[in-house]
């Protein structure tokens, strides 16, 4: 069985096969574009993919590659309605007409319009109604109208009469009002120009381009009826631009986060729906930095990677790396919005991916470990120079694929070359810690060095030592050959500390180090 992966390159959707690489271009709707320089974002509800934020109207996306609009703009005509001789219809009416989207093969509504404007209140005795002046809509994906009336002199709207097609200017129907369906007409609505998207518990979930404080949210099990009434505001209202920056999609909790705060949405319907403060000082900088995986979220805030699970929310970067986070030495801080993640399945990590120091493009990653909780990197590959998203898919046997993508326009994935692309080596810069004997005011003399290593099918690893002070220089590289397993170098000399720069950067060539041995003899105190 084929598998695919939506992805945005430019200003164009594509749908890609992780089997065979191959990429095809979907067709947007008539009116609808994409925008290069905005993020897209992406849920699943039910069997389609839901997409804001980077397309001029929230779209779907179907499991043939169909693109459509979310919400179907509502007719904007007035409906007419008169009494037509030869029916037996009595009373007074309202009418109001709807624009609908259904699939071709179950018949089912894939989306539905808001209502249009309410007719003119109507009588008529033993008579055809007629509705005339209906609307037409200018969406090629539109399929047809439906119309909703009332019973006589009543206020709620029932399902009336359903027109096929987008020609249809009038049509005139006797029906009783005992024949009308007896549920009420669903509760619809345009969804507004989200630039966040989630789907939890059944809804929709999402953040409107220009009311960035409040959250906004679908009818259950109606992906494209979005009410006004359907909002909730998220604390603390006005207290910077950006508003709500995330949202984190977990079983049995839907976190929102803000710069400064992390909030948790609480109750199941429309009456008791509200946000709980989970944290007022923790917040998120970056949506496409949040990962989920084992209903644990990870994420980026200022000062180093949080995970928020049923226990609370907690910052696992502190302690060795903190300064990856709190300092400029490694990373454009200034960037942190820019940042992404994603979870590596097959190796149990969280992968985020920064803008080394003084950069303006992500170029660099870092990884924190799952299971043994350690962190990893900074890591760069010679391969691309600024990487853009990425993501896990599944090939043809469901198996998960963590990719990378990049601004050439490729998906990357690992393998065990230990090759950057096919031809460029993955370089190896390692400096160990200054060596100090637990004396780092005693001169000592630094003896032969001695390193254990995998043995390899090839490959030389050099080793520039440094002695002295810790303003230390470079010495004279030593040549470590790793097809010996263990090789005796020459000594180092003298000084109060001692450091090794490692390196290695031939295509095809693995490292793979044990042990170091530095023996020394401190000579006295200086």
């Amino acid at each position: 069985m084929a598998r695919f992966a939506i992805v945005q390159a430019g200003t164009a959707l594509q749908l890609v096969n992780t089997a065979t690489g191959v990429f095809t271009t979907l067709t947007l709707p008539t009116n609808i574009t994409l925008n290069a320089s905005l993020t897209p974002r992406f849920t699943v509800s039910n069997a389609y993919v839901v997409m804001v934020n980077s397309c001029s109207r929230p779209i779907t996306i179907d499991v043939e590659g169909v693109v459509r609009p979310l919400t179907l703009f509502p007719p904007g005509a007035v409906p007419t309605l008169s009494g037509v001789a030869g029916g037996s219809l009595s009373g007074t009416f309202l009418v109001k007409q709807t624009f609908l989207i259904r699939d071709s093969v179950t018949g089912n509504i894939i989306s539905e319009s808001a209502m249009g404007p309410p007719s003119a209140s109507t009588a008529i005795t033993s008579q055809f109604l007629k509705a005339a002046t209906l609307g037409i809509s200018n969406e090629a994906s539109m399929t047809g109208s439906q119309l909703y009336r009332t019973a006589t002199l009543g206020t709620v709207y029932f399902p009336w009469l359903e027109l096929e097609g987008n020609t249809q200017l009038s049509i005139l129907d006797d029906l009783s009002d005992a024949g009308l369906i007896l549920v009420a007409a669903p509760t619809l609505g345009s969804v507004p120009d989200l630039t966040l998207i989630a789907e939890w518990r059944g809804r929709l979930w999402g953040v409107a381009r220009t009311v960035v404080d409040y959250l906004r949210f679908s009818e259950a099990g109606i992906m494209y009826a979005w009410p006004t009434a359907n909002n909730l505001l998220i604390p603390k209202l006005g207290s910077d631009s950006r508003g709500v920056i995330a949202l984190v999609a977990r079983k049995d909790a839907l976190g929102v986060g803000r710069r400064n705060s992390l909030q948790q949405i609480a109750g199941n319907t429309l009456s008791d729906f509200r946000p709980v403060k989970i944290s007022e000082h923790v917040g998120i900088e970056s949506q496409e930095s949040v990962a989920v995986y084992r209903d644990t979220a990870y994420f980026l805030w200022k000062d180093g990677v949080y995970e928020w699970d049923n226990t609370g929310v907690r910052c696992v970067s502190d302690g060795k790396v903190r300064s990856w986070f709190t300092t400029d030495t490694y990373f454009n801080r200034a960037r942190f919005q820019n940042a992404f993640g994603m979870i590596d399945p097959i190796r149990n990590r969280y992968k985020l991916f920064l803008a080394n120091a003084g950069d303006t493009v992500e170029n660099r990653w870092v990884e924190y470990d799952l299971n043994d909780k350690t962190w990893w990197g900074p890591h760069v590959t010679a391969a691309v120079t600024t990487l853009t998203s990425a993501i896990v898919a599944a090939d043809a046997d469901d198996v998960q694929l963590p990719l990378i993508g990049n601004s050439t326009g490729f998906l990357w994935k690992e393998q065990s070359t230990a090759t950057d692309d096919t031809a460029t080596g993955i370089s190896l810069d390692v400096d160990t810690k200054f060596f100090d004997g637990n004396t780092p005011d005693i001169e000592k003399y630094w003896g032969e060095l001695s390193v254990v290593g995998k043995v390899q099918s090839a490959g030389t690893l050099s080793i520039t030592p440094k002695t002295g002070g810790l303003d230390a220089s470079a010495g004279s590289a030593i040549s470590y050959t790793m097809t010996n397993g263990r090789s005796r170098l020459r000594r180092l000399g003298t000084g109060r500390f001692a450091q090794l720069n490692l390196t290695h950067s031939t295509v095809a060539e693995p490292v793979e180090i044990y042990g170091i041995e530095l023996p020394y003899h401190e000579l006295g105190r200086r």
